[in-house]
Parts: structure tokens; C-alpha cells; sequence
């Protein structure tokens, strides 16, 4: 396997793990990192399956469009 290679299925890992943790933090404590998991799903889309891109960016978007949604009512 090539180095080129390597490197770029240990950032695909490194984006999946990222925009995981992401949206976990984005539901439960902070919505803006929801931003980070939209980035990270953006990165690896085409790179791993599909479900998993859709799921991280969906849900991420969903919480800042929930949050920026309750801000506006304030």
C-alpha cells in the first residue's frame, strides 16, 4: 500500500471520529459544533459509506438550525 494512501484513509478515520464526537457535543451540549460535524461529513463523503456522511450532517445541521431557531424567538 502506498503512503499516499495511508494517509488518506488515517484522515478519513481522523474526520469520521471528528464529526462523530461532533455531533454527539452538538445534540447534547453545544449546537455549534454541529458546524464541525457538517465540515467533517463534507470531508469524507465519497470516502466512506454514505449513511454515515448523511447521518453526521444532518444531524448537525439539525441542531444549529434547532438553535439558531431559538435564538430568533428570544
Amino acid at each position: 500500500m502506498s503512503e499516499t494512501a495511508t494517509a488518506d484513509q488515517t484522515n478519513t478515520r481522523q474526520y469520521l471520529i471528528l464529526g462523530a464526537v461532533s455531533t454527539i457535543i452538538s445534540v447534547v451540549l453545544v449546537p455549534l459544533a454541529g458546524l464541525i460535524s457538517i465540515y467533517s461529513s463534507y470531508k469524507i463523503h465519497g470516502k466512506t459509506r454514505k449513511v454515515y456522511t448523511y447521518l453526521m450532517g444532518g444531524i448537525g445541521a439539525a441542531s444549529v438550525l434547532v438553535w439558531v431557531a431559538y435564538l430568533m424567538t428570544l
